[in-house]
């Protein structure tokens, strides 16, 4: 559908002519200078706008950020020459704003792009349609008050908010009786890491025998709460050794394309953490539509650079509705990676496990527990 001018004024009017921010000399902008807008949103609030403005004839707009509540979505765009571009909205995450709240939008310069996140969570990139060291004017528009900025160089992004800090992953017992470190301290107040906790995530396991004879098990998960996504758990350094595991149990949802596990250094999103295994079912690439099917990727990044991808069309127990848990095991020289008990495929090493300390994990799942535990195949059948 094509837009005229008017139109096209009018979409991205912010409800308020004036600004309710404005900065005129932003000094040297380079990579690593971030600028964080906090605020509240009104009541009535539709949208709002955060502008890096060049200041020439037209006012080009470099980065326009516009929540649109009603639709909950962001728009990023470009005007050049008082014409816009390409709208971007897409994201992993999903809409956070809320009227009558409080909200936090960083904004990091980078090489490449614009790293946006939203209340603590990374939420987009945008990259650069114009020189971001022509940026001159910030200006921060429409249905909003309490606004504050704040300029700093950062040597990481994003910055954590309260709700978004990182958890401790939950230790199964006997690792908790023999990893003895003060940074994984048991919090008895951490819904995560209480014994309380531990008792309430049951999974039963059902024997089932397919058409040919073979011996599969099916989850069911009792009375679990579930954990908010995008997730990011941390566990000792070194601590994911041979012969332990990750636990993760959660459910497909019913319209799943893709959902990923990160096991990696760091829980920055900037500079890129090292990441030791990075797998990615992904379900929407299957001409066969088969329900189960999904393209499972295996992959690491080291040296500032995604390697070379491993990919396989594998028939999975990744099922719309229904639980999973999914097993990722220190073997010898690879990780194994197990889906209701069976193994489903693995991945060399090409980053030492001993460097992981965070788990990170997002997508179309919903997620009920993550926990480090040594490996056993035994079931409650």
């Amino acid at each position: 559908m094509e837009i005229n001018n008017q139109d096209e004024t009018i979409l991205y009017q912010d409800g308020e002519d004036e600004p309710v921010y404005q900065n005129t000399s932003l000094g040297e902008l380079r990579e690593g200078i971030s600028f964080t807008v906090k605020g509240r949103t009104k009541k009535h609030c539709e949208r709002f706008s955060i502008n890096f403005i060049i200041d020439n004839t037209t006012r080009d707009v470099a980065l326009h950020i516009n929540p649109r509540l009603p639709q909950n979505y962001i728009v990023r765009n470009t005007k050049v020459r008082n014409a816009w571009g390409r709208e971007e909205v897409a994201s992993a995450l999903p809409f956070s704003l809320r009227r009558g709240a409080a909200f936090s939008v960083q904004i990091l310069f980078t090489k490449e792009c614009y790293m946006i996140s939203v209340n603590g969570y990374h939420f987009c990139k945008f990259y650069h349609r114009l020189p971001f060291e022509s940026v001159q004017i910030l200006e921060v528009k429409g249905e909003i008050e309490d606004v504050a900025v704040e300029r700093l160089e950062v040597q990481e992004y994003p910055e954590r908010l309260p709700e978004s800090v990182p958890q401790k992953v939950r230790l199964g017992r006997a690792l908790r009786e023999s990893i003895a470190l003060p940074d994984v301290a048991v919090d008895e107040t951490d819904r995560v890491a209480t014994e309380k906790t531990e008792d309430r995530i049951v999974t039963q396991w059902r024997v089932v025998k397919t058409a040919n004879g073979d011996i599969e098990y099916e989850p069911k998960i009792l009375a679990v709460d579930e954990i908010k996504l995008p997730y990011y758990g941390t566990i000792p350094l070194n601590s994911f050794q041979l012969g332990r595991a990750l636990k993760v149990e959660g459910r497909v949802r019913l319209l799943p394309q893709s959902f990923y596990i990160n096991m990696q250094s760091g829980h920055s999103c900037w500079p890129h953490p090292v990441v030791a295994l990075h797998l990615n079912p992904r379900f929407t690439k299957q001409t066969s539509g088969a329900i189960g099917r999904a393209t499972v990727i295996r992959n690491s990044w080291l040296n500032g650079n995604w390697g070379q991808e491993e990919k396989s069309d594998l028939e999975t127990k990744f099922l719309p509705g229904k639980p999973f848990s999914l097993c990722i095991v220190h073997a010898n020289d690879s990780f194994q990676i197990y889906v209701n008990h069976q193994l489903l495929t693995e991945y060399k090493f090409r980053v030492s496990p001993s460097t992981i300390d965070t788990i990170y994990i997002q997508g179309d799942i919903k997620l009920f527990d993550v926990a480090l535990e040594p490996y056993t195949k035994s079931v409650e059948v």
